[in-house]
């Protein structure tokens, strides 16, 4: 059975083998079924010499792997799919972007395809400049070219600033004179607004409170003097007949008097008055002027205000009477004569009943003012303050703040106002490309002036300090790896140069490759020195090994008749002797002997037997 053959009998036994068998068991059943194809040596010669090796003291390693290919610790290295609806070409010159270097970068604008490495714009516009060359190293966050919208993202932060600028205008004005509400009210109308409250406060204490001693001495007078017309009026003595006409003819005679004096001459007297005071006036402030020093602005103005004042009253005097005045004394005229000739002439039916109507009316004052007040009158009143009181109200809020409700949609309008500029911030921050992660720019797949998008690529930017490989290995050996095993990668084009690496990650379900199940391995390599994205490798994965153990290779053991492990020991005569030896951990090339055999001791390969 060749070494190959014995090596896949060792990893099929190793996943028939029950879970707490340990796994050094496992492979000498292996190693040992292997060997049963080998015939057993009898104790004779066979009159050839044998072929024999010493068993020998080292370590017994047992690896799995197979052959792949450098990439990024990070990425895959495949490629990966990108929208082709708004393809990103070069400029029209036929200009073509730079290589995308060993990572296998599709060209910008196909729209297809794109390496897995490669970085993509967050905005559309087309590329103002390219800040890094290939094999720049560039760190997280570091800007990789410059895009050009046309100033759209520009102008949306000017308007977003204008915006927040205006929200904080209107809530500083509604927290001092909300516009909405009118004008500030002037001290006049709150002048005015206070006083209508205290008369109508006034007018309801009078009503609720008891009545003034002046207001029912009047009252009473009125009643006493209604009462006495009235008696006048039904006939009273002959003496006060006379008294009344004569009463009535003196006022004739006075009113007019009054109209004469208003529309004959002025009175001398009056003028030489007025005159010698506007005299006086006019010197008092020629002293002023004339005397050092001037005189201080306040005196001199109340000495001009003096002249002014003498002045008009000497043109009142001297002016005829006004048309008002000489009106109102012709009616006072006509109303004494009317009286008269109505006292001369007696009273009527009508102006006794009007009499006896006056006596009434006195007499009802008189009693409203002594019991209490109506119920309509008092409510009457206290609308009349409510409205006072009201109005007052809306005065002093006119022009004032606004309400906490206007002020807290002042307020949302200022933090949408920051949200919209923090929005247009971060989309003018968008035209910047940087890097998601640092790394060396290993190819420009775009040039100056290409429109781009967000899937159009523009560089590739690789991990070269973090490499690892992938391989596929058989279901068998799957079975046998796990995370954090050590690894050895021997690169080709190194001369197989071998590099240290450690298993990362194992497939967690398989890939029917033709009826083959495999699954994919990842191994990580911790020295980078030299090697290269897209190198081919061969991978060994170990899954077991023993140190500083009694090893022979798989050729020189063999079964007995009971299935028994056996080796072939040569004794110092040459002859071979049959030994039961435990073997432990094998490969397909040696296997561990536990017990039975000496590191020294010579055995016969089953190969130069039979």
């Amino acid at each position: 059975m060749s070494g190959s053959s014995i090596g896949q009998t060792i990893r099929a036994a190793l996943l028939r083998v029950p879970h707490r068998m340990p796994a050094w068991l496992a492979l000498s059943v292996a190693v040992a079924g292997g060997a049963t194809a080998c015939s057993v040596p009898g104790s004779g010669s066979t009159g050839s010499s044998p072929a024999t090796v010493a068993a020998s003291r080292g370590n017994v390693v047992v690896t799995v792997g197979g052959v792949g290919r450098i990439t990024e610790a990070s990425t895959t290295g495949a490629q990966i799919s990108v929208p082709s609806s708004t393809p990103a070409s070069g400029p029209s010159t036929g200009a073509t972007p730079a290589s995308a270097g060993s990572t296998g970068g599709a060209s910008a604008g196909t729209g297809s395809s794109a390496p897995a490495d490669a970085v993509f714009p967050r905005a559309s516009g087309r590329v103002a400049q390219l800040l890094v060359t290939p094999g720049q190293h560039v760190a997280s966050g570091q800007a990789l070219a410059l895009l050009d919208d046309g100033g759209v993202a520009t102008g949306a932060v000017l308007q977003a600033q204008n915006d927040l600028a205006t929200a904080r205008l209107e809530l500083r004005q509604k927290q001092t004179s909300d516009p909405l509400r009118g004008l500030p009210p002037t001290p006049e109308e709150l002048a005015a607004g206070r006083v209508a409250v205290l008369s109508a406060r006034e007018r309801l204490g009078r009503l609720l409170g008891p009545p003034l001693r002046a207001d029912v001495t009047t009252a009473r007078a009125d009643l006493a003097r209604a009462k006495a017309d009235l008696e006048i009026l039904l006939g009273g003595t002959q003496a006060d007949r006379a008294e009344a006409i004569a009463i009535a003819e003196q006022n004739v005679q006075a009113a007019q008097q009054r109209l004469d004096h208003l529309l004959g001459p002025p009175d001398p007297a009056d003028v030489a008055a007025a005159q010698f005071d506007l005299l006086k006036a006019e010197a008092d402030l020629a002293d002023l002027l004339r005397t050092p020093p001037p005189p201080p602005p306040e005196t001199l103005g109340a000495a001009q205000q003096a002249v002014v004042a003498a002045r008009l009253k000497l043109a009142k005097v001297l002016a005829p009477a006004a048309p008002a005045d000489v009106t109102a004394a012709r009616l006072d005229l006509a109303r004494g004569q009317a009286d008269l000739r109505r006292l001369r002439a007696g009273p009527s039916p009508a102006t006794v009943a009007a009499a006896r109507q006056a006596v009434d009316a006195a007499r009802a004052r008189l009693a409203r003012l002594q019991g209490p007040p109506l119920m309509s009158d008092v409510t009457a009143a206290r609308l009349d303050v409510r409205k006072a009181e009201a109005d007052l109200a809306v005065l002093r809020a006119r022009g004032g703040p606004a309400s906490s409700f206007d002020l807290g949609l002042a307020q949302l309008k200022i933090e949408a106002a920051r949200a919209r500029l923090a929005l247009a911030r971060f989309t003018e921050e968008q035209l910047t490309v940087r890097a998601p992660a640092s790394g060396t720019v290993t190819g420009l797949l775009t040039v100056t002036g290409a429109p781009v998008d967000a899937s159009t690529p523009v560089a590739t930017v690789a991990d070269l300090q973090h490499l690892a490989v992938s391989v596929d290995v058989s279901e068998f050996d799957a079975a046998l790896v796990r995370g954090g095993l050590p690894a050895v990668v021997k690169v080709d084009a190194l001369g197989g140069k071998p590099f240290p690496g450690k298993v990362m990650f194992v497939g967690l379900t398989g890939v029917d490759n033709g009826g083959v199940v495999t699954f994919p391995v990842r191994v990580g390599l911790s020295n980078v020195a030299d090697l290269k994205p897209g190198m081919n490798v061969s991978v060994r994965v170990i899954v077991a090994k023993r140190h500083d153990v009694v090893r022979v290779p798989l050729e020189a053991v063999a079964r007995d008749d009971n299935g028994h492990p056996i080796v072939n020991v040569l004794g110092p005569n040459g002859r071979s002797t049959a030994r039961r030896v435990k073997l432990g951990l094998a490969n397909n090339k040696d296997v561990e002997v536990v017990r039975g055999l000496r590191a020294g001791e010579r055995v016969a390969l089953a190969a130069s037997q039979g």
